[in-house]
């Protein structure tokens, strides 16, 4: 079997030797502003590799060194420490601009040394900072003074720094860097702890490394009662923070929010002094769990409800009948159902259209009722034209300058989710919306007709539970987003009265489940005589549920209907028509 050597990995290294080597990262240093950037470390004894940006690791097997025997298990603690000094004034000037006095870091055991960085290409003035356990020094991180570069001795453990000061503790601070942890000594936490190695870059997804200093510190957090994450609020900070939270447990951990734009307790102290540091980690916060809330939480809306009267009445329809029993509110789930050729689809259409007129909405529309496109744009531009489509009516028809005025103005306002050979699903559907609701602030949605979306029920669930659960989707959609969304749903076969009429459909004749009404916020029912011609024009709006009496109550109003252009108009008061696309609607 060929021996493997560190070139085989892309990475730049001797095959021979011992200590520590710099070199780049062959996963993330291409991509970086400062490719030569020597951020990745090889432990030439134990013949692995970690980067310090990427989190990127691996090492040989011991079989493929070539040249050389397997070299025998590294100790438990590093052979000795590096050779320091009392704290030169150069080091304790360098700890003054950083808000950290000469107690504090004669408390942390601070030491001066010299110490080669290869990223720095010599010897550099250090501070030499310990990690201790049971008092002994067991790993020592080295921090050049001069330029921004750090270095550990070799075969020492991930140690959690300052350990031996949160043994036994009941409340324990834990931060991302040792300066920090040393800020929050200055401000008087003697409590505080620090990661051995700071957060992981950003994207890094396997943190187990990372996290493995809890599990060495078992003992000292399985006393704590309260640990307060005092971590840095930059995007890997907050990562780390999260990791961190679920790791320990989030009921038992604190947030700390820093004083103005700082990112981390030691530019509170810098910039603000301990008393102000102090009294950011004395207000640490509960860490949110998702699911949990309290009304603090919602104290802002809660005094907007009251300055506001209670809810909004919500927004007109653009029919003054049908206002009277219901008005419009985004985050809400509507359920539209009437009998085929109802006019259900037209109307909602011609709500659309309105709101595209009075409230300048944004909506997105998936309906295969109305494919292809140009079709459903054709009942559109009429409504808002206010022309037919195509001659034959006593009204003139669309011209092509009115066309091309009306796919402008409608395309600023509706975003259309067209289909292909995959079945559209409840879940791609909902994660289309999503799409919507963030780059194109709709208001408004519509799924039209249900029955056109792909159902896979999963084994064990039946077709009640899955509509109840299908349904509860597209409701929290609507309230998280802030978005009205219209089901349309055909009601299963109904029967002829004795008259010959269809009666009017509720929510309990949608075929599958009275999850329909149960989970909706208002129901609409579409319904005309079909069997009588000189009736087929007026059209009943059969408002059947509302759950916030704010925006209405059940009752029928009528509309008339004009075949011609599909607009929809208060009984006896039909408008000129004729009026442009850019006024948006009925």
């Amino acid at each position: 079997m060929p021996v493997k050597t560190y070139q085989d990995y892309g990475i730049d290294a001797p095959n021979h030797g011992t200590g520590e080597f710099y070199t780049t990262c062959p996963k993330c240093s291409a991509g970086r502003k400062n490719s030569r950037d020597k951020c990745l470390s090889v432990n030439l004894d134990k013949r692995v590799w970690h980067c310090n940006h990427c989190g990127e690791g691996g090492g040989l097997p011991p079989e493929s060194t070539p040249g050389r025997a397997t070299a025998p298990p590294a100790p438990p603690w590093p052979a000795g420490a590096p050779n320091t000094s009392p704290l030169t004034p150069d080091a304790l000037k360098w700890l003054a601009a950083r808000g950290i006095s000469p107690a504090t870091a004669d408390a942390f055991g601070l030491r001066s040394c010299l110490w080669m960085f290869p990223k720095l290409e010599g010897q550099q003035p250090a501070i030499a900072i310990p990690f201790r356990r049971d008092g002994q020094a067991v790993n020592w991180k080295i921090r050049a003074i001069r330029e921004k570069a750090f270095s550990q001795t070799k075969g020492g453990p991930q140690c959690l720094f300052n350990r031996d000061a949160v043994q036994a503790t009941r409340e324990v601070i834990i931060t991302e860097g040792e300066l920090d942890a040393m800020a929050l000594h200055e401000a008087g936490f003697p409590n505080v702890c620090s990661c051995p190695s700071g957060a992981p870059a950003p994207g890094a997804k396997d943190l187990s490394g990372k996290l493995a200093f809890i599990d060495g510190a078992a003992e000292v957090f399985a006393e704590a009662e309260r640990i307060i994450l005092a971590t840095d609020k930059d995007e890997p900070g907050l990562a780390w923070e999260k990791a961190l939270a679920e790791k320990l447990g989030p009921e038992r951990c604190r947030q700390v929010t820093w004083s103005s734009e700082c990112k981390d307790g030691n530019d509170v102290l810098m910039s603000f002094g301990p008393a102000v540091l102090a009294e950011c980690i004395q207000n640490a916060t509960p860490y949110p769990i998702q699911g949990l809330a309290t009304f603090a939480d919602y104290r802002q809306s809660i005094l907007d409800y009251h300055a506001a009267g209670g809810l909004s009445r919500g927004l007109p329809t653009g029919w003054r009948s049908v206002d009277t029993l219901l008005r419009l509110r985004p985050g809400t789930l509507n359920i539209l159902t009437g009998i085929p050729s109802s006019g259900k689809s037209e109307w909602l259409d011609a709500l659309m259209l309105n709101t595209l007129r009075l409230h300048k909405w944004n909506w997105a529309i998936f309906s295969p009722e109305n494919y292809p496109p140009a079709y459903h744009f054709g009942k559109l531009a009429e409504k808002c034209v206010g022309k037919p489509m195509f001659s034959g009516f006593s009204l003139p028809a669309i011209t092509p300058d009115e066309i091309d005025a009306t796919i402008a103005g409608l395309s600023k306002f509706v975003h259309l989710l067209t289909f292909d050979e995959q079945p559209a699903t409840v879940d791609s559907i909902l994660s289309r919306l999503a799409v919507c609701a963030k780059l194109h602030h709709i208001n408004a949605a519509i799924i039209d007709p249900w029955n056109e979306l792909e159902h896979v029920r999963p084994p064990g669930v039946n077709e009640t539970e899955h509509i109840g659960q299908s349904l509860t989707k597209f409701r929290n959609f609507a309230r998280l987003h802030n978005v009205a969304v219209w089901i349309v749903a055909h009601p299963a076969k109904m029967l002829k009265d004795k008259d010959g009429k269809y009666p009017v459909p509720t929510p309990y004749d949608i075929s599958g489940s009275a999850n329909w009404r149960n989970k909706a916020d208002a129901c609409v029912s579409v319904w005309r005589d079909l069997g009588s011609p000189d009736k087929a024009h007026r059209v009943q709006i059969h408002v059947q549920k509302v759950r916030d009496k704010n925006l209405g109550n059940p009752g029928t109003v009528e509309l008339d209907w004009q075949r011609a252009t599909g607009r929809f108009f208060e009984v006896g008061q039909l408008p000129p028509s004729g009026y442009g696309v850019e006024q948006g609607g009925a």
